[in-house]
């Protein structure tokens, strides 16, 4: 009754683009992080591994890191690409 509740900010165009980049970055980033999580623990039971396991977990981070480093940079180039085409002008 007393109190108003005052109304969000509409956002401007350059805060409505990253919103969804950054849903995707943080979704995909997840992503990875679950899958190397999972690669972690299949290594931790299994039992043909255990002599390395030191190494083979290494392995498994390094892995997981360069893959969605990969991915990251891919997906940010694509957002802003470097190079823009110039449209030929037909005579």
């Amino acid at each position: 009754f007393f109190f108003h509740r005052a109304e969000e900010p509409e956002k401007t165009q350059l805060q409505a683009s990253f919103d969804a980049p950054m849903n995707t970055i943080v979704f995909g980033s997840a992503t990875f992080a679950g899958a190397g999580a999972v690669a972690l623990l299949g290594s931790c039971f299994s039992k043909t591994l255990s002599k390395d396991r030191g190494l083979t977990n290494l392995l498994i981070i390094t892995a997981t890191v360069c893959c969605w480093l990969m991915w990251l940079i891919t997906y940010m180039m694509q957002l802003h690409p470097l190079v823009k085409p110039i449209p030929m002008k037909e005579e």
